[in-house]
């Protein structure tokens, strides 16, 4: 018979010492379990940054339950809920310092734009011209070497010019 067992057989045999009314005989698993940790919960390494970064279920500063969707979001850019947030806001309106507020944090977001774009051609710059490999051929094993070529001085000449305009730009914004 197909997929019957040596361990089937003994599980039929026990099943039908059970129908009559006895015992199946018993069976002992021995096993190695390995060392045995010390008392208490060992803590990982990437437990404390998951933790920062997974949203609690209730807020820290008003304790209720983060369960609606804005929450996530407020979570991730304040580090407390959708209601908190709205308070905090309408406190600033009354206030009359929301305007300075947003205006600063447009101004943060656009240094941080151009932050990100300096950085990015300056790695440009650094980069070699790409090679890439492609399987052409339908032998399934030889690969063709596809070597890209462009005019670097012209390149570094337009990433420098947007090198100044950014920094005009970051002067703009200062």
């Amino acid at each position: 018979m197909a997929g019957y067992s040596k361990e089937n057989k003994r599980q039929n045999d026990a099943l039908q010492s059970i129908l009559r009314g006895g015992t199946p005989e018993s069976k002992i698993q021995v096993g190695y379990t390995g060392k045995k940790q010390e008392s208490g919960d060992k803590i990982d390494r990437l437990s404390d940054i998951m933790k920062e970064a997974r949203m609690p279920w209730f807020c820290p500063k008003c304790e209720k339950v983060m369960k609606h969707r804005m929450d996530n979001k407020t979570w991730a850019l304040y580090n407390h809920c959708f209601d908190c947030q709205i308070k905090f806001e309408n406190k600033m309106r009354i206030d009359g310092t929301y305007d300075k507020w947003k205006e600063n944090n447009i101004k943060e977001s656009k240094l941080a734009y151009i932050k990100d774009q300096r950085a990015q051609i300056k790695e440009f710059k650094e980069q070699n011209t790409p090679e890439f490999f492609e399987q052409f051929r339908p032998d399934g094993y030889s690969v063709d070497k596809d070597k890209w070529t462009m005019n670097s001085e012209e390149m570094n000449k337009k990433a420098d010019e947007y090198l100044e305009f950014l920094d005009k730009l970051e002067e703009s914004l200062v």
